[in-house]
C-alpha cells in the first residue's frame, strides 16, 4: 500500500532577476518594470527581420549589452553564449535582489537549475560559417563552450564564481514548470534549502523560426506573420499565432524554516506534470491530460475550481492551442461539477511565447498579481473568443481577493505541466 505523497513545503521567494523584451527598444531588467508591463498588459514585442524568412515580429531583447551589463571579463564575453549570458545577467540580479553573494550559498545545500527548449542551439550558426570560412580546427572548443545543454548552466555558475551543484532540464513549453517542479521534489526530500532557478531561450535564429512561421498541411502555424504587434491575441476572437523570442528569467527559492526569517514571498506549488502524444509526435497531446493534472493539483490543495482567484494559461495566439485549452477547461468544469466563473489572464503578448521563460514569467507574474491583489489582463485581448468556457481579464484588469492561482502549461511533445500557487504572505526586499 503507497504511502500517502508528503504536502509541498513551504517555500520563499527571496529574489526575482530578469533580461526580457522591454518597451520602446529597452530591456526589461527589474522587478518594478516587469510588473508595470505585466499589470498593464504591455505588449513588448518588437521587429523581426531575416531576408529568407516571413516572420516580422518577435520578443526580442533590445538596447541590452553584455559588455556595459556584465562585469566580467571581455574573454569571458566573447566566449560564452548569448543564452548564457542572458541567463548569468538574471541569476546575478536574482542573487543581489534576494541579498545573496556566492559567499552565502552552502555547495551541498544549494541547487543552480537551468531550464530551456534548445539552450544554446543558435550558435550552431556561427560553428557552420566558422567551418565554411576557416576550416574545422578553427572551432576549437567552441561547440563545448557554447553549444551544449550544460554551456548554459556552465556560463553561470563560472563567472559569478557560484559554488554549488548544478542541473540542465530540457524540455518543451512547459520546461520552466518541470523544472520547478523536479527543485520542488528536492525541497521535499530535503536535499537542498536554497534553489536559483533560470529559464533561458533564444529562439530568434533562422532554423528555429523556419520552423514556426512554416504552415502545415493542416493549416497550422506557430507564428502570426504580422509586423504589428498587437495582432498576437490569446482568448481573442482573431488570433494569426504567437511570436517567439528570447530572454532569461530567475529566482531564488528557499526554505524558510533552515534559512530564517528574510523578505519574500511565502508560497506552496503544488505541481503535477503528464505527457501523452496523441495524434501527433510534435502537437500537443490530448486534454484530458491537463485534466487530470488539474484534479490532481486541486485534490492535493484541497480546494476547488471555484476557490481559484485566476487561472494563468496557455493560449498563446494560436486558434489550435485556444481550442485545445478551451476543451481541457471545459471538461475540468465537468469533472468537478464546477458551473461558476472563472477568470483568465495570460502574458503571451507582453514578452513572447518563449519555452525556457514562459513558466517563470507566470510563476513571478502569479505571485505579484496575488500579492498586489490584482489580476493582470490578457494582453492584446480585445473580443474574447466565443468559445472560452472562462473570463479573460481585459484592458485595465481587474482586483481579486484570492490567495490561489492555477498556472497551466502544455506544449509540444504533448508535455504538461499544471501547478496550484498558493500565496501565504510576505514580501519582496
Amino acid at each position: 500500500m503507497s504511502a500517502e505523497p508528503l504536502p509541498p513545503p513551504l517555500l520563499r521567494l527571496a529574489g526575482a532577476g530578469m533580461v526580457l523584451p522591454g518597451p520602446y527598444g529597452t530591456a526589461c531588467t527589474d522587478l518594478g518594470t516587469f510588473w508595470d508591463l505585466i499589470r498593464d498588459g504591455v505588449s513588448c514585442l518588437s521587429p523581426y527581420a531575416h531576408p529568407e524568412l516571413p516572420l516580422r515580429l518577435a520578443g526580442t531583447v533590445n538596447g541590452w549589452n553584455p559588455l556595459t551589463e556584465l562585469p566580467l571579463p571581455e574573454r569571458t564575453l566573447r566566449r560564452s553564449s548569448r543564452a548564457g549570458l542572458l541567463a548569468t545577467a538574471a541569476v546575478r540580479q536574482a542573487l543581489a535582489h534576494a541579498g545573496l553573494t556566492a559567499s552565502d550559498l552552502d555547495p551541498d545545500r544549494t541547487a543552480l537549475v537551468a531550464a530551456s527548449l534548445q539552450f544554446a542551439f543558435p550558435e550552431s550558426e556561427r560553428y557552420y560559417a566558422t567551418a565554411q570560412a576557416k576550416g574545422m580546427p578553427a572551432i576549437g572548443m567552441d561547440y563545448w563552450l557554447t553549444g551544449t545543454p550544460p554551456s548554459v548552466v556552465g556560463t553561470v555558475a563560472s563567472a559569478l564564481q557560484l559554488p554549488c551543484q548544478t542541473l540542465s532540464v530540457a524540455g518543451s513549453c512547459n520546461v520552466a514548470l518541470r523544472a520547478l517542479q523536479v527543485t520542488q521534489q528536492m525541497f521535499r526530500c530535503g536535499d537542498i534549502d536554497r534553489a536559483v532557478v533560470v529559464g533561458v531561450d533564444q529562439t530568434v535564429d533562422p532554423v528555429f523560426v523556419a520552423g514556426t512561421a512554416h504552415t502545415g498541411r493542416s493549416g497550422y502555424r506557430a507564428s502570426s506573420l504580422s509586423d504589428d504587434p498587437s495582432d498576437v491575441r490569446p482568448h481573442d476572437e482573431t488570433q494569426t499565432g504567437n511570436a517567439t523570442g528570447e530572454g532569461a528569467v530567475a529566482v531564488v527559492l528557499e526554505n524558510p524554516a533552515a534559512t530564517g526569517a528574510r523578505p519574500g514571498l511565502l508560497h506552496r506549488a503544488h505541481l503535477r506534470s503528464s505527457r501523452s502524444n496523441g495524434p501527433s509526435t510534435v502537437a500537443t497531446g490530448p486534454p484530458d491530460n491537463v485534466v487530470r493534472d488539474i484534479r490532481a493539483v486541486l485534490a492535493s490543495a484541497g480546494r476547488t475550481p471555484g476557490d481559484v482567484a485566476f487561472v494563468n494559461d496557455y493560449a498563446d495566439g494560436n486558434r489550435f492551442v485556444e481550442d485545445h485549452l478551451c476543451q481541457a477547461l471545459t471538461w475540468a468544469r465537468e469533472a468537478t461539477d464546477y458551473r461558476g466563473e472563472l477568470v483568465l489572464t495570460n502574458q503571451e503578448a507582453v514578452f513572447g511565447h518563449v519555452a525556457g521563460t514562459g513558466g517563470l514569467v507566470k510563476l513571478l507574474g502569479s505571485l505579484l498579481m496575488l500579492h498586489h491583489g490584482r489580476i493582470a489582463p490578457s494582453a492584446n485581448t480585445v473580443v474574447p473568443y466565443r468559445h472560452l468556457p472562462g473570463t479573460p481579464v481585459l484592458a485595465g484588469g481587474r482586483p481579486t481577493t484570492g490567495d490561489s492561482a492555477l498556472v497551466l502549461s502544455s506544449g509540444a511533445g504533448g508535455d504538461a505541466t499544471s501547478m496550484l500557487l498558493e500565496h501565504e504572505g510576505g514580501d519582496l526586499p
